[in-house]
């Protein structure tokens, strides 16, 4: 069986999964998928992991690995982060936290009210509305 997900996109859920997420679970999906791709670059033993809270000049990142991230990054999640960022003394939950902001959203659109029937006062319950009716009910959980 042939792989159709290359391999730096594995263990990133579907981009409209990610968007639609809140702030706190991108950034933590995010996180983990920046350590799963620090992993070969810095030689991280399967026993040890890469620290979330200490910077990433600190654990042996150099221009040549945070250039390799930024491409990887900006291939699995569309968004722009210079690799001068990835040089700071930035830990990689406070990378995830800007990464997570600059994935944009899916926009929370206002559902419109439902026909009503002026015999019954019932909500037409039509295949046609059904998907515009499942994506309310989930906005108003």
């Amino acid at each position: 069986m042939e792989q159709t997900v290359p391999l730096h996109l594995r263990g990133l859920p579907d981009p409209h999964v990610l968007r639609a997420a809140g702030i706190d679970v991108r950034t933590r999906i995010i996180e983990r998928y920046i350590c799963r791709q620090l992993e070969p670059y810095l030689h991280v033993p399967p026993a040890h992991r890469i620290s979330t809270d200490r910077s990433l000049r600190s654990q042996g990142v150099d221009s040549i690995t945070a250039l390799a991230l930024r491409r990887r990054l900006v291939s699995a999640l569309g968004v722009d982060v210079p690799a001068a960022d990835l040089l700071r003394d930035d830990s990689v939950t406070e990378v995830a936290a800007l990464l997570a902001a600059l994935v944009t959203p899916v926009p929370q659109s206002v559902p419109q009210a439902a026909p009503v029937s002026a015999a019954a006062g019932a909500v037409f319950d039509t295949p046609a509305e059904r998907p515009r009716l499942t994506a309310a009910a989930r906005t108003v959980r």
